[in-house]
């Protein structure tokens, strides 16, 4: 069961890696202001969502993130976890690898980054910094234990 779990945290690390992957398409027509399909010779002005800093942030990342679940799937494979533990590593990681995408993208959207759940310096709270906000720190809770649980665990032999 161990591998299954460790096969199911490859796909959703994958599959975050492609959202970064568009993401970083989401970067460049941030920057140049519209859509561009070089080589071919067009342009579509558009005011696209977001901020080239938020776009970037969630480019780079959904990369490290998806390199991140990677990692721990490949670690999952190293270590003896029951299958309870494994579940649970696969758990916390995939919540928190989709916690801090919706972290990225819901902070781009807030005045406060989504840092707090109320006013901070850098702006007023608001819906889209709460669920920011939560996202962020389930995602982290859930990260420190998957971590926790592997440090614990016994080599595979």
């Amino acid at each position: 069961m161990q591998n299954h779990y460790s096969h199911r945290l490859i796909k959703h690390g994958t599959l975050l890696m492609l959202i970064g992957l568009a993401a970083g398409f989401c970067l460049i027509f941030s920057m140049l202001g519209g859509i561009s399909l070089n080589p071919i010779p067009s342009f579509i002005k558009l005011d696209f969502p977001g901020t080239t800093s938020g776009w970037r942030i969630t480019h780079v990342g959904s990369l490290m993130n998806g390199i991140m679940a990677l990692a721990i799937a490949a670690t999952m494979r190293l270590v003896y976890l029951p299958d309870k533990q494994a579940h649970r590593v696969f758990l916390g990681t995939a919540i928190a690898i989709w916690g801090n995408l919706a972290f990225y993208l819901f902070g781009m959207f807030a005045a406060g980054h989504g840092l707090t759940l109320q006013d901070n310096r850098l702006g007023e709270a608001n819906f889209a910094g709460a669920v920011a906000f939560v996202s962020g720190v389930t995602g982290a809770i859930t990260l420190a234990y998957a971590l926790v649980v592997i440090l614990r665990a016994e080599p595979n032999e």
